[in-house]
């Protein structure tokens, strides 16, 4: 699995599609939005919580990467979600981003192995679930995580892993933020917002 530094960002991103469809800046009202942000970096993470009974019985690795890896969840969880908290107006569209920020998980976790370049060396993952057969990509763009044990957790290889993730999502999210920004500008440059601001001087 990949580090919760990755599916961290991916939440990120999922609250920068929620940004751009509610046309808001960010930077101005950002304390509004902090519960919204916080409930999609955590479905961008939920799927990993199933190591945490495996570390019980000393076996992380127990009931890691089963069925809260699949498909299934990721649209049960959004439904349910959805009708106890609407993260935007509308059932289905709040469903939508919670989909989009619980799948987020899988996605990455889909391209996550032991070796990057096309290795074959996925981790799977019951994507069908209940089907037990398990899918990974055979081109592999992120480095997995081990967390067999606890002291695991805090090897060399997790620092690399995590160092790698670190660096690729913040040059990924510079990238989306510079666009962003620019395309916010040409909108403010543009003729008909100029009138427009223009009117209310």
């Amino acid at each position: 699995m990949a580090s919760p530094i990755a599916h961290t960002f991916a939440g990120f991103w999922t609250f920068l599609i929620l940004a751009a469809q509610l046309k808001t800046r960010l930077a101005a009202q950002w304390r509004q939005w902090l519960p919204q942000l916080g409930v999609l970096i955590l479905l961008a993470n939920l799927p990993d919580l199933d190591f945490l009974p495996g570390c019980l019985d000393g076996n992380a690795n127990h009931l890691h990467r089963g069925f809260t890896h699949s498909l299934t969840f990721a649209i049960l969880v959004p439904l349910a979600l959805s009708c106890a908290w609407r993260i935007v107006p509308g059932f289905w569209r709040s469903t939508l981003l919670y989909f989009t920020a619980y799948s987020s998980h899988l996605l990455i976790d889909f391209f996550t192995g032991t070796k990057i370049g096309w290795t074959h060396t996925g981790f799977g993952m019951p994507l069908f679930w209940p089907w037990s057969k398990e899918f990974s990509s055979p081109l592999i763009l992120t480095f997995g995580v081990r967390h067999k044990t606890f002291a695991a957790l805090f090897s060399l290889d997790n620092v690399w892993s995590c160092a790698f993730e670190l660096l690729t999502c913040s040059a990924i999210t510079a990238i989306v933020l510079v666009l962003w920004k620019a395309r916010l500008n040409s909108r403010i440059d543009s003729p008909s917002v100029k009138h427009r601001l223009a009117m209310f001087r």
